[in-house]
């Protein structure tokens, strides 16, 4: 996540989660509504005690400030690295995992939609070495047709959140779970037919510290048999090639 200036973030933030915004000449004042309130503050049992009385509850008005100089006990300070900033982050995070958008088209008659399923995915090399690589993935729901750097091949289209005016969407054939299947199941093709000389060297790295550790031990009268195998589980725990595939974030594209 990217941002250039703090203070327009908040703004743009707190306004697309449908609080009141107002700025003066120190900072921001905010009124959290009663979701912002649960997600931002730690309130949780006064939140638990209005639910349970079945009321609405009375959201908090918070002042806050991206300049050092001007806060105070009334007004938190918002920086990069403070425990607000990490809680909007997250929010902002779990927020934009997934979404779902629509080619933003100008039409004069009725246009077909087709779903895209699009997963950005991380694939990461554990061993004697570490390595990360990003695949971005996208399967057409209809046909089944699949694309790699989907990513790269959307940015250059525009999008909107609400579907274009005479366009409507055509249902999926393939189910969104049936979908991410499919997409797993070609990154672990991809996967199988490479050579994998990382994870060779690594199954070295491990005899050979393991090779090691047995001579120290039988060369060790004090060594026992639980600091034995405890050394073993850490040395394979870091050895040990590995493949783990992460989803960073994807959604459904609908694209004439």
């Amino acid at each position: 996540m990217t941002i250039e200036n703090l203070h327009d973030f908040l703004i743009e933030y707190f306004t697309a989660n449908h609080c009141t915004v107002a700025e003066d000449e120190d900072g921001l004042n905010i009124q959290l509504t009663a979701e912002m309130d649960e997600r931002l503050l730690n309130r949780p049992f006064y939140w638990q005690y209005v639910k349970k009385l079945n009321q609405q509850g009375q959201p908090m008005h918070l002042k806050v400030t991206t300049d050092y100089l001007k806060a105070s006990r009334e007004r938190s300070y918002i920086y990069f690295g403070t425990e607000y900033f990490r809680k909007i982050s997250e929010d902002v995070l779990a927020k934009g995992k997934y979404t779902k958008l629509y080619q933003n088209i100008n039409v004069q008659q009725q246009t077909p939609l087709y779903p895209w399923l699009v997963a950005n995915i991380k694939i990461t090399l554990q061993g004697k070495t570490k390595q990360e690589v990003i695949k971005s993935i996208g399967l057409n729901l209809i046909n089944g047709t699949m694309v790699d750097k989907a990513q790269q091949w959307l940015a250059d289209e525009q999008w909107q959140t609400t579907i274009p005016d005479y366009c409507y969407l055509i249902t999926p054939l393939i189910s969104f779970k049936h979908g991410f299947l499919r997409i797993e199941q070609y990154l672990l093709d991809q996967l199988q037919n490479q050579q994998h000389e990382w994870a060779e060297l690594s199954y070295q790295a491990l005899e050979e510290e393991c090779r090691l550790l047995d001579y120290f031990f039988e060369h060790d009268s004090e060594q026992d048999q639980e600091q034995y195998e405890k050394e073993r589980a850490n040395i394979k725990a870091i050895y040990q090639p590995s493949i783990l595939l992460t989803v960073i974030n994807g959604g459904v594209f609908y694209l004439r």
